[in-house]
């Protein structure tokens, strides 16, 4: 269970560009707020296995 309201917990949303459409409402709402950021790779659903080395550094900077 959330402590608050998710909006307000500290995010990053990694879009994928070559997945399909933009995120739903609720997420781009949530993109609004001071706490989530958006990230854009230029890859389709496994960017794990088509770009990992820089999922790694998105991450890896996240995290810091």
């Amino acid at each position: 269970m959330l402590t608050r309201p998710l909006g307000e917990l500290p995010a990053t949303y990694i879009r994928c560009l070559l997945v399909g459409p933009e995120p739903n409402d609720t997420v781009a709402t949530l993109l609004g707020s001071d706490t989530w950021r958006l990230v854009t790779m230029d890859t389709g659903r496994w960017p794990m296995f088509s770009q990992p080395t820089e999922l790694a550094r998105i991450l890896a900077a996240q995290a810091d």
